[in-house]
């Protein structure tokens, strides 16, 4: 384990500044699109914490191999403990699998308020942290509020703002962006993937190293992403009329198929980005596929924003310009 070399090397640096400087805050927001390594970044950050043999000079520098920080590795350890989706319905097979729930944070304020028994601090670790209930935001507001000593509790949240600005006032916000395909098909590489399977997956990754390492060993990640850019090329590629009736269809089936539309949104950015590099003087050339790259970024914001999903898709398409299919 220790800090991944995949992740956003600006958030790896912010959270290893506040363990090097002695000054841990109470409460942490790592916020940034799914399978960007936000969980990897809270067990490093935790294992800095716990580490019976870190680096002397550099307490950010966990050594990975005692028994402290392999128990953090395994969330075994007595003093990290993680709250998420799947340790909800684990510990109670009614709860909800979509939302965690008022009696999960009262659990969480229970634990936070123990003292740490091995290292000198307790970590709360809070997965899946979008999906809080308002009602359960409030009661871990009480927490944030008025922390407990010696307590670190960290959300990792897919996005921030389906958080109250109160809860995420009362958290240091650290953003994980995603990163490169070269940075991933280097982090591949090194788990022995050829380059050419690497290079397959990076480049459907979008950045984000976390989901390109989980699809090595799960086919239909790779499978889902490839449907994706299909249905959005042929999206693109079709007459006007064509892009508004599958607008509209996509609209009304957003309350219940968010992410896959979200998906095929993204897959169309990711098109008109290729598109961008070689468009030259080709019609509609880079200023015609700007547009549409700018339109469709904006209905990512809108579609987060909760703008009605069908005019947000709407509007989008009616910014893009005829796309014949590149050549070859």
């Amino acid at each position: 384990m220790g800090w991944p070399d995949w992740a956003d090397p600006l958030a790896v640096q912010s959270l290893r500044d506040h363990v090097r400087s002695e000054r841990i805050g109470h409460a942490y927001l790592l916020a940034g699109p799914k399978g960007l390594g936000k969980a990897a970044l809270a067990s490093a950050f935790a294992q800095s914490l716990c580490c019976t043999e870190s680096d002397a000079d550099d307490r950010s520098r966990p050594c990975s191999a005692c028994r402290a920080c392999r128990n953090v590795a395994r969330r075994t350890h007595v003093d990290v403990e993680w709250f998420d989706l799947a340790s909800q319905t684990s510990l109670d097979k009614e709860a909800s699998a979509t939302s965690l729930s008022i009696d999960t944070v009262r659990r969480l304020r229970g634990s936070a308020a123990l003292f740490p028994l091995e290292a000198s601090r307790r970590v709360i670790v809070v997965d899946d942290a979008e999906t809080l209930l308002e009602p359960a935001q409030q009661a871990l507001l009480k927490t944030l509020e008025e922390p407990p000593p010696a307590v670190t509790i960290l959300l990792l949240s897919d996005d921030s703002e389906a958080l109250l600005e109160t809860v995420r006032s009362r958290c240091q916000e650290v953003r994980v962006r995603p990163v490169s395909e070269s940075t991933i098909v280097r982090a591949l590489a090194e788990r022995g993937i050829d380059e050419r399977e690497a290079t397959t997956i990076a480049a459907l990754s979008r950045g984000a190293p976390g989901w390109a390492i989980a699809a090595v060993a799960d086919e239909r990640l790779k499978r889902s992403r490839l449907e994706e850019l299909d249905a959005a090329r042929s999206w693109l590629q079709g007459e006007p009329y064509e892009r508004l009736v599958t607008a509209y269809k996509l609209g009304e089936q957003f309350g219940k198929r968010r992410d896959d539309v979200i998906g095929v949104v993204l897959a169309a950015v990711q098109l008109l980005r290729e598109r961008m590099f070689q468009a030259a003087d080709s019609e509609p050339g880079a200023a015609g596929i700007g547009v549409a790259l700018a339109a469709s970024l904006r209905c990512l914001s809108d579609l987060e924003a909760n703008v009605r999903p069908r005019l947000a898709l709407e509007a989008m398409v009616m910014q893009w310009p005829r796309l014949d299919p590149p050549p070859g």
